[in-house]
């Protein structure tokens, strides 16, 4: 690859094929000396040949217990829906359930929009997501209610009001069991596969994505009860109140809870120690117990205006629960940030190794410049443009791969992943320069 990129976005084309280095090996001087980076690339093709390699050890392949696995996890959502459908939406009835379902959407969109937001510069694999989202909305939702009631019998005493009642079901049992079982999910995705979380930006998103989900039903529970008060009582106040509280002040709360113990998982992850999967994990885990328990609690402490009912919960709410709040959107978007960082610093040591032009490093760590090379490759076929946007997940991917494998030894499994992405890019790379290039020179 000895040209840069041209005007128009579209990625280097490399010539033929020489021999293949690694982003650390020493640079060689010579014309190609320089390029653009503080010191030389090592093989101003090296993106032309990759060799043929080491065979990875041949693996027996179970192809019918994947397809056990497959099939069980969707006999599992359909039942999970079926026991949900019983338990949450028959009793509320269908009308009820409607409404609640259509105001419990505002909420959930505003999430979602900020995981989309979140997730789109390093994105995680769709199925995942969805995954995850549906072990939130469902898988967490029904171990709670079930689990809730046994806790509550466990921790209340003999002789209880009303009250104390309610106060340990929201102060203790609300927290400790929604909690866990919202992280039960991210501890499934650690187990199931360690590239799914490989960084805190990754436990964030996917604590999001969980505890929207379970916010999403809880919602259409507490809309569809306050909707029959409101009918009951004849006036839709009831139900504007619960809407205004937890679909317009308190979307993110739940988000806030869990995100603290993904962001916990997602640096145990980055740093590949297993002291800091339980240190961490559960250090998150039980702060977001703790701010789970201050949200709720606070209602019971709380002065109440019988003329003003809300003027005492905004007071609290503008004093603690948004500098909570902020406080959790500067460490996001400081991790986001850092992500950016980490991938131009990544990228450039492949491109001094001569796997990228400095052009394409700028227009893989710009979400700007990745929209125009698309657009680009997209004026040439559609095609192109699935192989231009195939070439910057790919090489997305192996720049974070890389910063995560520089806090670990490299193994076999991590040398092969990086040969697999460097491949896949070659072969995008070419594909594109076949596509994109004249049929008849000028």
């Amino acid at each position: 690859m000895t040209s840069s990129t041209s005007s128009t976005g579209a990625p280097a084309r490399q010539p033929g094929p020489p021999r293949a280095a690694g982003p650390g090996a020493a640079a060689p001087a010579g014309p190609d000396a320089g390029y653009g980076y503080d010191i030389a690339r090592t093989d101003p093709r090296a993106p032309g040949r990759l060799g043929p390699g080491t065979p990875a050890a041949a693996r027996p392949r179970r192809r019918w217990l994947r397809w056990v696995l497959l099939i069980g996890s969707v006999l599992g959502i359909l039942a999970s829906l079926v026991v949900l459908y019983l338990v949450v939406i028959r009793p509320l009835g269908i009308g009820t359930a409607l409404v609640a379902l259509t105001a419990a959407l505002v909420p959930v969109a505003l999430v979602l929009g900020a995981v989309w937001w979140l997730d789109r510069y390093t994105p995680q694999p769709r199925l995942s997501l969805v995954s995850a989202f549906a072990w939130g909305a469902i898988g967490s939702v029904l171990l709670s209610l079930f689990f809730g009631t046994f806790f509550d019998a466990w921790i209340s005493p003999q002789e209880e009001t009303e009250l104390i009642d309610s106060f340990l079901g929201a102060t203790v049992q609300a927290p400790v069991i929604e909690e866990t079982m919202k992280s039960a999910g991210l501890f499934a995705l650690l187990i199931w596969g360690r590239r799914f979380i490989s960084g805190p930006l990754d436990g964030v998103v996917y604590a999001a994505l969980i505890a929207g989900g379970f916010a999403f039903t809880e919602n259409i529970l507490y809309f569809g009860n306050s909707f029959h008060q409101a009918q009951a009582a004849g006036t839709v106040d009831v139900f504007w109140q619960t809407f205004f509280l937890r679909g317009i002040l308190s979307p993110f709360a739940h988000v806030s809870f869990t995100a603290l113990c993904g962001l916990g998982l997602g640096i145990a992850a980055e740093r590949r120690s297993l002291m800091l999967y339980f240190g961490l994990g559960l250090g998150g885990l039980s702060l977001g117990m703790a701010l789970h328990a201050l949200w709720n609690g606070s209602s019971f402490f709380l002065p109440v205006d019988p003329e003003a009912p809300l003027a005492g919960f905004l007071r609290y709410y503008v004093t603690v629960q948004v500098p909570i709040f902020l406080l959790l959107v500067g460490i996001v978007l400081f991790l986001r940030l850092r992500e950016k960082r980490i991938l131009r610093r990544q990228l450039s040591e492949y491109g001094r190794a001569g796997w990228f032009s400095p052009d394409e490093v700028e227009m893989l760590v710009s979400m700007r410049r990745r929209r125009r090379a698309e657009a680009w490759a997209g004026r040439h076929g559609a095609v192109a443009r699935m192989g231009m946007h195939d070439l910057i997940r790919s090489a997305v991917s192996l720049g974070m791969e890389r910063h995560s494998v520089l806090f670990g030894r490299p193994t076999a499994r991590t040398r092969a992943r990086e040969r697999e992405l460097l491949e896949q890019i070659t072969a995008d790379r070419r594909l594109i320069g076949a596509l994109t290039a004249p049929v008849v020179r000028g």
